[in-house]
């Protein structure tokens, strides 16, 4: 098969496109032929080699296709099943022509693999930050970095719960952010006056998804940390501040289906910003590091 191969970390130029051995599914595994792949400033992280994995690695976090096989213990009855999740491995990824996967969504119809495979970290990590949050109906939450990925999946699942979110974005992305039901602040200096302005109820909560040094603004907002949670700020700790990670061991299916469900019926955005072939992952990475992608970067294999 061929498969984005990084035999060694560093620059985006590391991404080679290169036969691969074709994964054999195992116990509980299902063989999903990659149709679409999101890219992550996580993946941006293993590419440069901070997460220390071993070469040759395949990276690619999340994924959506079709089941082609299934290993031991799996029903038959899910090949050809259009699935988005993740892969099982954090070397034998999502930027490949297969992957194999046992946690995974099943796409209905009507939604694109190019929606679906945008959906899959960001409705599970907002759904996990809602929850630590204790988010409920009535409240008002802010909302950083709410037209990206995370940001996004963020408000739509607070509306979706009777939540008043206020989302922080650029004002290029302010039409969009008010399209998912929130009210759009544009981030910058003033910030905190501005979201004040915007509720002058008070605010709840907030969740951090653009992790770009906001932290000690909502501290300031909230009168403390208690009430924050960051998705994207590894520096949380110095202010107190609650950092929820995604990783293999939090990961739920059950948000992802229900955004899967929602885009079906229309009531949820999976927002695309570019889509690249597989040959030119490494032009991907460089566009998902500039922070400006006005929506999901996918990869095409």
């Amino acid at each position: 098969m061929k498969a984005a191969v990084i035999t060694s970390f560093g620059e985006p130029s590391v991404l080679r496109v290169a036969e691969a051995p074709r994964p054999v599914p195992g116990p509980g595994q299902v063989l999903v032929r990659v149709h679409a792949a999101g890219v992550n400033p996580a993946e941006i992280l293993a590419r440069a080699g901070a997460f220390r994995l071993r070469a040759p690695a395949i990276i690619g976090f999340e994924f959506a296709g079709v089941v082609e096989a299934v290993g031991p213990g799996v029903d038959e009855g899910v090949v050809g099943d259009r699935v988005a999740g993740w892969p099982d491995s954090a070397t034998q990824g999502s930027y490949a022509e297969y992957t194999v996967s046992s946690n995974f969504a099943t796409i209905p119809d009507g939604v694109s693999f190019e929606e679906a495979a945008a959906t899959v970290i960001g409705a599970d990590n907002a759904a996990r930050a809602l929850g630590l949050l204790n988010i409920r109906p009535g409240n008002t939450l802010v909302v950083t970095g709410a037209s990206g990925a995370l940001g996004g999946a963020a408000v739509q699942f607070a509306r979706q719960r009777g939540v008043t979110v206020i989302g922080v974005a650029g004002t290029a992305n302010a039409d969009f952010v008010r399209s998912l039901g929130a009210t759009s602040v544009a981030h910058g200096p003033g910030l905190v006056d501005r979201i004040r302005a915007a509720a002058p109820g008070g605010v709840d909560a907030a969740l951090d998804t653009a992790g770009k040094g906001l932290l000690p603004a909502l501290v300031d907002l909230l009168g403390g940390p208690d009430r924050i949670v960051t998705l994207a700020d590894r520096d949380a700790a110095q202010y107190g501040v609650a950092f929820s990670p995604g990783g293999s061991g939090n990961r739920d299916r059950g948000p992802v289906q229900e955004a899967l469900n929602l885009i079906a019926a229309g009531a949820w955005t999976a927002r695309i910003g570019r889509s690249f072939p597989l040959d030119e992952a490494a032009d991907a990475h460089r566009l998902v590091a500039t922070g400006h992608t006005h929506g999901k970067v996918i990869l095409l294999p």
